[in-house]
């Protein structure tokens, strides 16, 4: 056993590991946030990434940077969250530039869906107030509420003129609640319609309302249910998208940019 001196300053295997997880983390979130601006959820590339910045990163401490100690790690680690911080507000306000321009390049020209004012609940380039980013379907996507907050049971109208390629009606209306309602059906009742261009879909509508069906022709303002909060949703609004599919394909259709009053 030796007596005096130094202790000799070993960082032990576990607290390696913990700055390899964290700087692979650290690595890994740059490439998630640009992978979801740019509307691809690669899961399983995601964790393959995760996995082989984990082993690179102890490998590293392991036998490339032997003498690692944790100050050293501390640094490392700063160093890494600065340069992710960087990259992603790079990543970020490209991709916000990148939604701004695809949205105005001419976008699918709807009317009003609606009778009243309503605002913008979720949309837009920013991931902060538009969930919808994630899904490449999607990408353009609005959650739109009324301004009195009385959205429940308020007529929906056909915001363009086309044919009804889908509707659905049948499943009940969850509870307004905070969190998101699990659902296997997550456009709940809906309305499809064809603009020979794209397709509008008009979702969470209340059940019971929907008033057309397959195969109908529709104009401008035909009434086609009312909002309701059906489907994987929180509280009563209306979600509305334009795709180059017929069917729901999330994650797989292109999304379409639209254009509201």
């Amino acid at each position: 056993m030796a007596c005096g001196g130094e202790a000799e300053n070993v960082q032990a295997p576990p607290d390696r590991l913990f700055e390899g997880i964290t700087i692979a983390a650290f690595l890994a979130l740059p490439i998630v946030s640009i992978r979801a601006f740019y509307n691809r959820t690669y899961l399983r590339y995601l964790v393959i990434v995760i996995v082989t910045l984990i082993a690179v990163a102890n490998l590293a401490q392991l036998f490339v940077l032997p003498g690692l100690d944790a100050a050293s790690g501390d640094t490392v680690v700063a160093v890494v969250a600065l340069v992710y911080a960087l990259v992603r507000a790079f990543a970020m306000r490209t991709a916000r530039r990148q939604w701004l321009a695809d949205a105005a390049d001419n976008p699918l020209v709807l009317a009003a869906p609606f009778e009243g004012r309503w605002r913008v609940a979720a949309g837009g380039p920013d991931p902060g107030r538009n969930h919808h980013l994630i899904a490449s379907d999607q990408r353009f996507a609005y959650d739109l509420v009324r301004r009195d907050g009385r959205s429940l049971g308020s007529a929906i109208l056909a915001p363009l003129a086309g044919r009804v390629v889908s509707a659905s009606d049948g499943q009940l209306d969850h509870r307004a609640s905070l969190r998101v309602a699990e659902d296997p059906a997550p456009l709940g009742n809906h309305v499809a319609i064809d603009s020979g261009r794209g397709v509008v879909f008009l979702c969470h509508l209340q059940n019971g309302s929907v008033l057309v069906h397959p195969g109908d022709m529709v104009a401008v303002g035909t009434p086609i249910g009312r909002c309701g909060n059906s489907g994987r949703t929180s509280r009563p609004h209306l979600h509305i998208h334009a795709q180059d599919l017929a069917m729901y394909a999330f994650n797989r259709a292109r999304g379409i940019p639209i254009a509201l009053p």
